[in-house]
């Protein structure tokens, strides 16, 4: 769909997920396809959704990334807004080649995560099937201090996804 997250046609889509009290996970940041439009997947319109749907949660996944600043700006500011840390690497890695080769990207994210300083908002994800669970979760425990793991990998999505609870 070539339409910002901020265009009308898709308000119906929001006013129905405030109705059942379902969160809206939205696509931010770099494209997987070649013949998609980064323009569409920019953080920045997200502020406007929230603005105008307070009562319903979104999700930013990959952080916006490569907008990490505008989206850590766009979840700092509405209660309702947060951050989905999927998709940050993509394909097999070992994450200590990883973490040496990406030292500034890793510290890049870091810098903004601690800036927001609310661990409350961030939520873990792979992108699976594009990126090896077991290698991505040891990338992201390294990015999240230990002692806020249980709200990021566990805690936060039993919040924001509060229908996973009778799931499990």
């Amino acid at each position: 769909n070539r339409r910002y997250l901020n265009d009308p046609l898709h308000y119906p889509l929001y006013e129905l997920a405030e109705h059942y009290d379902v969160p809206v996970a939205i696509h931010t940041g770099d494209t997987a396809t070649t013949n998609a439009l980064v323009k569409y997947s920019h953080p920045l319109p997200v502020d406007e959704v929230a603005v105008n749907f307070p009562r319903v949660r979104f999700v930013m996944a990959h952080y916006g990334n490569p907008w990490i600043v505008d989206a850590t700006e766009v979840a700092a500011k509405h209660e309702n807004v947060f951050i989905d840390l999927s998709g940050l690497a993509v394909g097999r890695f070992e994450p200590e080649a990883f973490c040496a080769e990406y030292h500034g990207y890793l510290e890049h994210l870091k810098t903004w995560i601690t800036y927001l300083s609310d661990y409350g908002k961030f939520l873990y994800g792979t992108d699976w099937p594009l990126v090896d669970p077991e290698a991505y979760l040891q990338l992201i425990r390294r990015l999240i201090p230990e002692r806020h793991h249980n709200a990021v990998f566990c805690e936060n999505a039993l919040r924001v996804f509060p229908k996973l609870e009778k799931l499990l």
